[in-house]
C-alpha cells in the first residue's frame, strides 16, 4: 500500500503546476496598434527600429522637391500661337526675316519728275536649308517721258550639309528691262558653294555652278549654256549699321569673253524710333558684254525706308 499512497502525494503536489502550465501567458485577441501615443515612446522608439525610407529608380520625388519642378515648368515661359497672318502660323516656328522698301523722289515746275524705287525680301534659316529672296522695282517719269522701268527678283536657296562648310544650292537671276532688247532675262543655275566665315559679325559664302539663260524676245531667244561664280557677303558694322553685298558672274561656256556681271551693295542703319525701321542706301548694277544695240550697263540707285514685317 506504500506506492498508492506516494503516487496519491505526487499528484497532489503536480497539480498547482498543471494549472499555471495551461494557464494563458496573453490576451486570446491581440488589441489593434495605437494610432495615437499621448506619451511619445513610439516615437522615441521609432528612428531606432525603423530603417531610413529608400527612394527607388522611377518613384516620386520629395514634397519639396516636387514643389520645385512644379516651380521651374512654371516659370518656363510659353510661346504664344502665332496668329493666322504670321509666318509661323503656315511654315513652322524657325523665324523669317520679311521686309518691304519704299523710295519715291519727285519734283514739279520747270521739270515734271517722278522716282520710284520698291522692293522687299524674304529669308529663312533652319537647320538644313536657307532661303533668300530679294525683289527690287525702278521706275521713273521725266515730262511726261518714261526714262526708267526695270525691275529684279532674286532667289537663292541653299541645302546645308551639317556641320561641313559646304552647301548645295540653286540660283534664280529673273530681270525685267523696257529700255533692253529683251522682255525678261531669266537665268536658272546650281551648284556647290562653301562657307568661308559664319559668325554673329560675319558671314562670306562662295559659289561655283553651272545653268543657262535665256532673254525671252530678245535677238537669242534661246537657252545659252553658262557657267557661275557668285559671293555673298554680309557684315554687321555695329548693333544698327548693316552691309551686305552680292556678286554673280555668268560667263557663257563657248566664250568667256561674253558673260553677265550682277552685283547688289546695301548699307542699311536701324531707326530708333520706330523699332521695325530702317534707313538703306542701295546700289545696283548690271553689265552685259553682249548688249545687242543697247546700253551694256545699267546702274540703279537709291535711298529707302524699309520697314521689317
Amino acid at each position: 500500500m506504500k506506492h498508492p499512497l506516494l503516487i496519491a502525494h505526487l499528484i497532489l503536489a503536480a497539480g498547482p503546476l498543471l494549472a499555471l502550465a495551461q494557464a494563458p501567458l496573453g490576451p486570446a485577441v491581440l488589441p489593434p496598434p495605437l494610432l495615437h501615443d499621448p506619451s511619445g515612446a513610439a516615437a522615441d522608439l521609432a528612428p531606432s527600429i525603423l530603417p531610413p525610407p529608400v527612394l527607388l529608380p522611377g518613384a516620386a520625388p520629395a514634397a519639396d522637391e516636387a514643389e520645385e519642378v512644379v516651380a521651374e515648368v512654371a516659370a518656363e515661359p510659353i510661346a504664344p500661337t502665332p496668329s493666322w497672318h504670321q509666318l509661323a502660323y503656315w511654315f513652322g516656328p524657325y523665324p523669317w526675316d520679311a521686309g518691304v522698301e519704299l523710295g519715291i523722289n519727285g519734283s514739279n515746275g520747270n521739270n515734271d519728275v517722278f522716282s520710284m524705287r520698291a522692293g522687299g525680301h524674304l529669308k529663312r534659316t533652319t537647320k538644313r536649308w536657307k532661303f533668300d529672296s530679294s525683289l527690287a522695282y525702278n521706275k521713273n517719269h521725266t515730262n511726261g517721258l518714261e526714262t526708267q522701268n526695270n525691275g529684279k527678283h532674286d532667289l537663292r536657296i541653299d541645302r546645308i550639309l551639317a556641320e561641313s562648310p559646304w552647301t548645295l544650292f540653286v540660283l534664280e537671276n529673273l530681270i525685267y528691262d523696257e529700255f533692253q532688247t529683251y522682255d525678261v532675262q531669266l537665268s536658272l543655275n546650281t551648284g556647290v558653294g562653301y562657307q568661308w566665315l559664319k559668325n554673329e559679325q560675319t558671314d562670306l559664302i562662295t559659289r561655283v555652278g553651272a545653268g543657262a539663260t535665256r532673254e525671252f524676245g530678245g535677238v537669242d531667244d534661246d537657252w545659252q549654256p553658262q557657267a557661275l561664280f557668285g559671293l555673298d557677303f554680309t557684315r554687321q558694322l555695329s548693333k544698327m549699321q548693316r552691309l551686305a553685298a552680292k556678286l554673280d558672274y555668268f560667263p557663257e561656256w563657248e566664250d568667256f569673253n561674253q558673260y553677265r556681271v550682277v552685283s547688289d551693295l546695301s548699307y542699311q542703319i536701324d531707326l530708333d524710333r520706330p523699332k521695325n525701321v530702317s534707313l538703306k542706301f542701295s546700289l545696283i548694277d548690271r553689265y552685259d558684254s553682249t548688249p545687242d544695240g543697247a546700253e551694256p550697263n545699267s546702274l540703279d540707285y537709291a535711298v529707302l525706308l524699309l520697314w521689317k514685317l
